[in-house]
């Protein structure tokens, strides 16, 4: 399936064709299929680098673009600011991202123009708490690394927002879309999300596993890759 064919706004399928974005990835396709473009909730269980966060972004910017706002929560501030380096490329074709991880006694009301919101669980947490006016805005929320739901640390946050925003979302129809490269149990929080399950073990790269023992590699299925040793660092000699 390839992007231009997706109901979606003409410029987004342009900015997507300007960076070489042609054709869907399996589990990216999965996820129009059931119904991601729809508002349908969903949760995306795939490998890294098989195309997530793009599932993602379709569904922000056909919200945003119809006149909605998206709120992507994310488990730490390197990855927010990760992403909203990413996201502020919708600059192009009229869509504002903000980023919030700071002050968590702070409504960060500045963000209520904005239509994309990255911030943290921890912040989310707090602009719940606070009241933030903007909440109520919202149409959309992606909750990035969704396996952290079980994480002793960072699970408790996590369970808090999304069950609040279950709750606002049972009042204002605001779809959920979780992302996960790593969840063991995707069925559970699926179903607690009241989301359908996505789940693939396709990646656009072949994983192979195998030990590394003297100046080979060696695979499970048998087979062996020599490698070029270029000095005492075994890392190096790996990646080089």
């Amino acid at each position: 399936m390839q992007i231009r064919e997706l109901p979606i706004p003409d410029v987004v399928k342009d900015f997507y064709d300007r960076r070489g974005f042609v054709e869907l990835y399996p589990p990216q396709e999965d996820a129009i299929w059931a119904g991601v473009l729809d508002g349908v909730n969903l949760l995306a269980a795939v490998p890294t680098a098989a195309g997530k966060t793009l599932i993602a972004e379709l569904a922000m910017l056909s919200h945003v673009l119809g006149g909605g706002k998206a709120l992507y929560i994310v488990p730490l501030r390197a990855l927010a600011s990760e992403k909203y380096r990413r996201f502020k490329e919708f600059s192009e074709i009229g869509v504002s991202v903000g980023v919030s991880t700071g002050d968590l006694d702070s409504r960060d009301e500045w963000l209520a123009p904005r239509d994309i919101i990255v911030a943290t669980s921890e912040k989310v947490d707090s602009l719940l708490r606070n009241k933030a006016s903007w909440i109520s805005d919202l149409t959309v929320v992606v909750a990035d690394e969704v396996h952290l739901i079980d994480s002793a640390s960072r699970g408790p946050t996590l369970e808090v927002v999304l069950s609040l925003l279950q709750r606002l979302g049972g009042l204002n129809d605001i779809q959920i879309i979780a992302l996960s490269a790593t969840i063991g149990n995707p069925e559970e929080v699926a179903e607690w999300l009241g989301a359908r399950p996505i789940t693939s073990t396709w990646r656009p790269v072949e994983l192979r596993e195998g030990v590394f023992v003297g100046s080979a590699i060696n695979y499970r299925d048998g087979t062996q890759h020599k490698v070029e040793r270029i000095g005492i660092d075994n890392t190096v000699n790996l990646v080089a």
